[in-house]
């Protein structure tokens, strides 16, 4: 096994040249479709870079072909629902319960779904504030979350398909994606709404509401009847729930080797991406499982041989995917790794039960949600990482206008620091705004600079 190292994009491009030609032509996609050189998705990280993705060119990958295999199929995601919907696939958006309903989708025949949320990476992946000014332009300016990103890319009509269907979750989710939903919808798209009740803990009270939800979903099977033409199986579902749990399984697995000790085996970004697969699965169920399967086998080699990263023995626990994710790579670099997380997707992340009603099942897993209730679940969430995994600090990466962030912030700090460990939080700037960037890189520095003095007086 060669040692575990992160490189950066130029050196990438150098060793892609000794990943063998059969191997990057048998590393596609859809293979339900004839095999074309369309579907192939393994490439060095600069290919991505020279199609608008300029950020690559700054960041550090891991050095494995499995994580150069996950890179590829999550960057080629927005090419991919292109392709299913030419293939004549039905593509469905959904909006803002991330993750829970996605099961229900893929239960159709040649039905993929996608998530317009995770565009708001794509300001920082391009450097461009051109679907943040798009949005601006439609009334979601600077005082709101960067997912308004999203409702500039359903303006732009350039960066994914037209949908089939739009399923936009309200009630208890995301303000945020709501208003996007509004505007989505003002500038001409039909969207189905789906209520979300806000999780009770009043005893006796869960039941009413896993069968509100549940009932909802049976309306959202009969609406994805409709648009694909297909009656709606419980065998099917069954067995999608199937292929879902090993996913989420692959996915547990993963962060808990992430966790062990030794050498970090793998960097925060590649797990980042790992963790986001359970929301659509890039838009390939059974691909995602054979690249997550395979980024398994992977650290699951590292870890026993002891294979990782020199120089990351800050044990940091990350809460809110940074939406700028070079963040991640600066962590690092100044001697820090990510063991744990809560990248508010929690209802991705239990196995969805296989006995009993099919949709108080789903509801049961969405009702887990991060954002479903008070902000104490969340902080208990939070506190349960930083305990398994031993946590030496943990970093908040916040969003400037979001809607939840300011009232769960306080409160995870707190809990964390009645724990005895130290907290740094922060929001995280738009593109090109570089004082403010370096104000934030000076305060990672110095809050993990104070961690590894306190490490070494515990030692002393």
């Amino acid at each position: 096994m060669i040692p575990a190292k992160q490189i950066n994009y130029r050196q990438w491009h150098e060793l892609f040249k000794e990943i063998p030609d059969e191997r990057v032509k048998n590393t596609r996609y859809y293979h339900h479709l004839p095999d074309a050189e369309w579907s192939q998705y393994l490439f060095p990280p600069s290919t991505h870079a020279v199609y608008g993705n300029r950020l690559l060119r700054k960041m550090k990958f891991d050095n494995s072909p499995a994580a150069l295999r996950l890179w590829g199929f999550v960057l080629s995601e927005s090419e991919r629902i292109y392709r299913a919907r030419q293939a004549g696939m039905k593509v469905v958006a959904v909006v803002g319960d991330l993750g829970a309903i996605t099961p229900l989708v893929y239960s159709f025949p040649d039905t993929v779904a996608f998530y317009p949320d995770c565009l708001w990476w794509t300001p920082f992946l391009m450097e461009s504030r051109v679907l943040f000014n798009e949005a601006g332009q439609l009334g979601m300016g600077e005082d709101c979350c960067f997912v308004r990103a999203a409702l500039g890319a359903f303006s732009k009509r350039a960066y994914f398909p037209k949908p089939n269907l739009i399923i936009g979750t309200v009630g208890a989710t995301c303000d945020d994606m709501a208003a996007v939903m509004s505007g989505t919808e003002f500038i001409g798209n039909d969207v189905y709404y789906l209520e979300l009740p806000a999780r009770d803990t009043i005893p006796g009270n869960q039941q009413r509401q896993l069968s509100f939800l549940a009932d909802r979903y049976r309306e959202v099977a009969t609406r994805l009847e409709a648009v694909t033409g297909h009656s709606f199986s419980e065998d099917r579902l069954h067995e999608t729930v199937g292929k879902v749990n090993l996913i989420r399984s692959l996915i547990s697995e993963v962060k808990d080797l992430a966790a062990t000790t030794g050498p970090n085996p793998m960097g925060g970004m590649e797990m980042m991406n790992v963790e986001f697969a359970a929301l659509s699965y890039y838009g390939d169920l059974e691909e995602c499982t054979a690249v997550l399967g395979a980024f398994r086998d992977e650290m699951k080699a590292r870890v026993e041989q002891q294979n990782g990263y020199p120089d990351q023995p800050l044990r940091i626990v990350w809460v809110t995917p940074p939406a700028d994710p070079i963040l991640q790579n600066y962590a690092e670099d100044l001697g820090a790794r990510i063991v744990g997380s809560e990248y508010v997707i929690n209802q991705s992340t239990p196995a969805l039960k296989t006995e009993g009603d099919v949709f108080e099942n789903l509801a049961e897993g969405q009702l887990a949600g991060s954002l479903m209730g008070s902000s104490r679940f969340r902080v208990d969430l939070v506190v349960d990482q930083v305990r398994r995994a031993k946590a030496d600090g943990v970093i908040i990466s916040g969003i400037f206008a979001s809607t939840h962030c300011p009232y769960e912030t306080r409160p995870i700090i707190d809990a964390v620091r009645k724990e005895g460990v130290p907290v740094l939080a922060f929001d995280v700037v738009a593109p090109g705004k570089k004082q403010l960037q370096s104000q934030i890189n000076n305060r990672m520095e110095a809050f993990i600079e104070s961690l590894r003095m306190r490490r070494s007086r515990r030692a002393g």
